[in-house]
């Protein structure tokens, strides 16, 4: 008779004992839960324990990563879903990850995140199923050491879960705008560091077609608008954290004012003042008509 394969859920908390409470809740059928506690003064770790949990307690560290990598050597399941205190498992996630796991074929599975802002779900699948690799072989993935980047795996051991709202872990990303803050202060820095260890240089060019990027794909390729002001707060902070990403960058490679760069910034804002002129040209004449 074949031993089903175990299951590990690894969760990283520092001073989230009210979010743990619902994602410990959601993770109650594996096999195995840890917590690796970071110095929490709220309780979060007494939250653990009274779900069963094993809790580790080391000193606090910026990014998630790595810790994720320290928890999952602890673990005894042969697969690891890692999760983050605000998130949680919809009902029907639990029966489909016990079902991959029993597969040779796959070491990481892609699972689709709901993304919910300040209390709100929303409708665009960018934001209500966006696939992200938490489910994994416990022996043959790892966690890069740097913010915000994903374990290399070879492209035919992943397998993506459907698009479905009982597939999906839901995650409150930011229920207040204080957390959003508070998230920015935490990742921002971190992430400008890592790229200027990654031999990246700071330019204006690259910052505006970033942010350009990002607010494309915020508020135009997600349809922000349809959700109405929740869908543009989210977009808004979304992209107010790529800036800070951004400015974090600048600071941390110098603080330098450049030729080209004071070149660049003062097209882009020739180019903002002709649109902005030509708008009020447009926008003059109808006002007319409409008296």
């Amino acid at each position: 008779m074949t031993t089903a394969p175990s299951i590990s859920v690894c969760v990283v908390c520092r001073n989230e004992a009210d979010k743990l409470e619902a994602c410990l809740d959601s993770a109650a059928w594996a096999d195995e839960i840890l917590v690796i506690d970071l110095q929490s003064a709220d309780g979060s770790a007494a939250v653990a324990k009274r779900h069963g949990a094993t809790v580790v307690t080391r000193e606090p560290f910026p990014i998630v990563e790595p810790l994720r990598n320290e928890l999952a050597a602890r673990a005894r399941g042969d697969w690891i879903l890692a999760l983050d205190p605000d998130e949680r498992i919809s009902p029907g996630l639990a029966e489909e990850l016990r079902r991959v796991a029993s597969r040779d074929d796959v070491d990481l599975v892609e699972i689709p995140f709901q993304h919910w802002d300040f209390g709100h779900p929303p409708t665009h699948r960018l934001h209500r199923y966006d696939p992200k690799p938490r489910f994994y072989r416990r022996e043959r993935v790892a966690w890069p050491d740097e913010p915000n980047t994903l374990p290399r795996v070879a492209p035919e051991r992943v397998h993506r879960l459907p698009d479905r709202d009982d597939l999906v872990i839901v995650h409150d990303r930011n229920r207040t705008v204080a957390e959003a803050i508070d998230r920015a202060l935490r990742y921002a820095p971190a992430e400008a560091r890592a790229r200027i260890d990654a031999g990246e240089t700071f330019t204006a060019r690259a910052m505006f077609r970033r942010l350009a990027q990002k607010s494309r794909r915020q508020f135009l390729d997600a349809r922000a608008f349809d959700d109405g002001v929740p869908g543009i707060v989210r977009a808004a902070t979304l992209v107010a954290f790529d800036f800070y990403v951004w400015a974090a960058f600048w600071q941390l490679s110098g603080a330098r004012r450049t030729p080209e760069d004071d070149r660049y910034v003062r097209r882009v804002g020739r180019t903002v003042d002709v649109a902005w002129r030509a708008f009020r040209a447009v926008r003059a004449p109808l006002r007319r008509l409409r008296r």
